[in-house]
């Protein structure tokens, strides 16, 4: 076989460790971190998710092809693909979000050949057999009902239909009933060959194998030939309504307070993280979680969440709460949010808040899998990889006129949007 020469290669220290990257002439890139543990991660992460689907008829096809790639290849059947890295103990698994798409194996370290010839072959390959379509059609639906039964999950979508209306993100996940049945084979394979060019994919294995057996073997395996990419549609709209919006009935009231933040890579995305983190971060002192659990006890649950896409982003805080306290808990979360704009933060307390972000960052460097797909995440979205030194390094840099002038920013009550079920 013709050795294919790589080039963009880099390789950096990373936390001790090591971490590579390479371009293949194809466009595919490949990003590498190695450890010691007996366990390896790698997967494939395509640029294209919900975004992408611009044709209203196409609403939900990413996440039905997300399925529909582990239904057959032109080389094995469903049966076969499961087989493949089940048999050995390994497992397979994929996700689907506004932007993008994962497909990744988990498996011991002398399976990452048949790990990596199974993704690529799930890739490169795709059969979109018809009649695995109709049956997969069924299973997607019944997720889609299942969905629609947990408000607590359903209220984020209600949220960011809203935010984004009238736009490519604003739009579910999932699609509905109606689109997903009429999906066909041609229709499928027309996205994949649209949307999976070799391009807007990241390679990213991360575990005891070497640099030169991971590129080798990716080499080998991975013969997706280039083609015209499309790009995702950027039509997020300047302005939205910010009053309140009520969904449909429940016995409790599901909430959601929030607006429109930074894309990725923004240079205040640090200090926002930062302000999420104190505001409603998963530690027990965050400040919306004493006042409205720990003083009041009205809500089990709250929290706040950034998301952040590659032309925006959002900030979300959500709560669960009996419907009589509901108006209670959004103005205790607004005092919160206006306290971020009006007092800035000591020396002692900006301190404290970036001690503990540092502290839960490096913890979260613990788990395997979420390391593995943050090394493709990083590399496909901002075309570099910070290490955690590197990070910690931005949070310490962050000031408290900086804090200030971003909740003054983001934080005011003309610029925030609330839905709440009733």
């Amino acid at each position: 076989m013709q050795k294919i020469a790589y080039f963009c290669t880099a390789k950096r220290k990373f936390n001790m460790l090591e971490y590579n990257t390479t371009t293949l002439p194809s466009g595919l890139r490949i990003v590498h971190r190695y450890n010691n543990q007996h366990v390896g991660y790698c997967g494939i992460m395509v640029d294209c998710g919900t975004r992408h689907e611009v044709d209203p008829r196409d609403f939900g096809l990413a996440h039905f092809i997300e399925h529909i790639l582990f239904k057959g290849t032109t080389h094995r059947d469903a049966w076969h693909i499961n087989q493949r890295i089940e048999s050995v103990g390994g497992e397979l698994n994929a996700f689907t979000t506004k932007e993008d798409t994962t497909y990744y194996a988990t498996f011991l370290a002398k399976d990452f050949p048949r790990a990596c010839e199974l993704l690529c072959d799930l890739l490169c390959h795709p059969a979109a057999p018809q009649q695995e379509l109709e049956k997969e059609q069924e299973v997607v639906v019944e997720e889609i009902e299942s969905y629609r039964d947990n408000p607590a999950e359903l209220i984020y979508d209600v949220f960011e239909n809203r935010l984004y209306a009238g736009t490519a993100l604003g739009h579910n996940i999932l699609g509905s009933e109606e689109t997903v049945r009429a999906f066909d084979h041609d229709r499928c394979i027309d996205f994949l060959r649209r949307n999976y060019t070799p391009q807007r994919m990241v390679f990213f294995a991360y575990g005891p194998m070497s640099w030169d057996q991971v590129v080798r073997t990716v080499e080998k395996y991975y013969d997706l030939t280039p083609a015209a990419p499309t790009e995702a549609s950027s039509d997020a709209p300047n302005h939205y309504a910010p009053e309140p919006c009520e969904a449909e009935s429940q016995h409790q009231s599901h909430c959601i307070l929030g607006g429109r933040t930074y894309p990725i890579g923004h240079p205040d995305g640090v200090a926002l993280a930062l302000l999420n983190n104190l505001l409603g971060g998963p530690g027990m002192n965050s400040r919306l979680n004493q006042q409205l659990r720990e003083k009041r006890g009205l809500v089990y649950t709250v929290e706040s969440n950034l998301t952040h896409y590659t032309d925006g982003g959002y900030l979300s805080i959500y709560f669960g709460c009996d419907q009589h306290d509901t108006d209670r808990c959004i103005r205790l979360c607004r005092k919160e949010l206006q306290r971020l704009i009006d007092t800035p933060l000591t020396a002692r307390q900006l301190q404290a808040a970036q001690q503990q972000y540092k502290g839960q960052l490096g913890i979260s460097t613990a788990n395997l899998e979420n390391n593995a797909l943050a090394l493709a995440k990083s590399l496909l979205r901002r075309g570099k990889i910070e290490t955690l030194d590197e990070v910690c390094a931005h949070i310490d840099a962050v000031t408290p006129d900086q804090l200030q002038r971003v909740a003054a920013e983001l934080f005011t009550e003309d610029k925030l949007l609330e839905v709440r079920t009733l």
